[in-house]
């Protein structure tokens, strides 16, 4: 407790968590396949530079961002390892930016390829680039049509070197025919570029389902965000990826009151009490990333019993039911997400309860809510 000081709340981060998790990862993988990290979205809400200069410790081969101004981020951290840029670059971002970073960029366009092309052309410097192709995400990426107009661009490639082809499997998290069409549309496509006389070193499609559910789309490098961080693309993984939650959500009571049968709790009144009840006030909120959809839903950890969340989730406060508890008082710990002494909240049970994916919760944590680091 004494780790929280005066916060209301913090976010433990368990650096060695997240190590383990990355083993095993390793441990599923062929010897040859190397492993780019996603730390975009500041690291899924668990710290961007902590928890790549971890990765990076420890011999993770790439990092994954979305954004120019992410991987800047990382760089002007000291961070050194090879990191990609998996979104590329919208119009009005500057190839510069990406030149003096020594970044790697996912090109998915011609008009960006040709763009990255010139400027290198004129500035004399090379730059890694990952061509992005569309084998059925339906988003960003070249359609297997226009590769003939991309070999044709990279014809003259002194200043860009394809380091890597990629693509985006639509739904990994099940197996089934479309993600098999889309392996073999990828394969054909790395075929078209190997027959023209590009070589790649780093091909890659699968990302946390797909290394479990489609073994054949390995290839030289596998893309790791949210089993990194100790969640799932589908809680049907669960079994067969014991990653470990790395981060862990806590704040206190700060006030215990006792309210009769009949009395509405919070805005909209949308819970009455139906016998005499006793309610924690904890002082976290959807400013701090606590999903207002977990009114009357949520739970959460005291004395390591579970408590319902009742009445509406506040910007500020949730109220919790400790009707029974004995003993319950302000300055108990309340553990709104990770591991208690028997039990546990995760957040793709938290999720579920929301109606959303892992990812969202974790990554809607508040920059208000202090990270510290174990």
């Amino acid at each position: 407790m004494s780790k929280m000081r005066n916060h209301r709340a913090i976010a433990q981060i368990d650096l060695k968590v997240l190590e383990e998790n990355y083993w095993m990862i390793k441990s599923r993988l062929s010897e040859n396949v190397k492993i780019l990290c996603v730390v975009k979205a500041d690291a899924y809400g668990h710290g961007m530079i902590q928890v790549a200069g971890k990765l990076e410790s420890i011999g993770a081969d790439y990092l994954g961002v979305a954004t120019v101004s992410e991987g800047m981020h990382l760089r002007s951290h000291n961070i050194k390892a090879p990191v990609l840029v998996m979104g590329g670059m919208v119009p009005w971002e500057d190839v510069q930016q990406v030149l003096d970073n020594n970044l790697t960029l996912a090109v998915h366009d011609l008009d960006m390829l040709k763009r990255v092309k010139d400027a290198c052309i004129l500035q004399d410097k090379t730059i890694n680039i990952h061509l992005k192709v569309d084998t059925g995400m339906g988003r960003l990426g070249f359609n297997p049509g226009n590769i003939p107009a991309v070999i044709e661009e990279l014809k003259d490639k002194k200043c860009v070197k394809v380091e890597g082809i990629m693509s985006h499997f639509s739904s990994s998290e099940i197996r089934d025919e479309y993600g098999k069409i889309q392996v073999m549309v990828f394969r054909n496509i790395l075929q078209l570029f190997q027959n023209s006389g590009i070589k790649t070193n780093l091909n890659h499609m699968a990302n946390s389902g797909a290394i479990i559910n489609y073994k054949e789309a390995h290839f030289n490098m596998v893309r790791v965000g949210i089993n990194l961080y100790g969640s799932y693309p589908s809680v049907e993984l669960r079994e067969s990826f014991p990653v470990k939650q790395v981060m862990k959500l806590i704040s206190r009571i700060a006030v215990v009151k006792e309210f009769p049968p009949g009395y509405a709790l919070s805005y909209g009144r949308s819970y009455t009490t139906k016998k005499n009840a006793k309610i924690a006030c904890i002082p976290f909120g959807y400013a701090d990333g606590y999903p207002r959809s977990l009114s009357n839903k949520g739970l959460v950890l005291i004395k390591d019993k579970r408590c319902n969340v009742v009445g509406k989730v506040c910007m500020d406060w949730i109220l919790v039911d400790v009707t029974g508890i004995e003993d319950v008082k302000a300055g108990d710990e309340v553990i709104l997400l990770g591991n208690g002494n028997n039990d546990r909240i995760t957040a793709d049970e938290m999720a579920h309860l929301a109606g959303t994916i892992p990812y969202e919760i974790l990554c809607k944590i508040s920059g208000r809510v202090p990270r510290i680091y174990e």
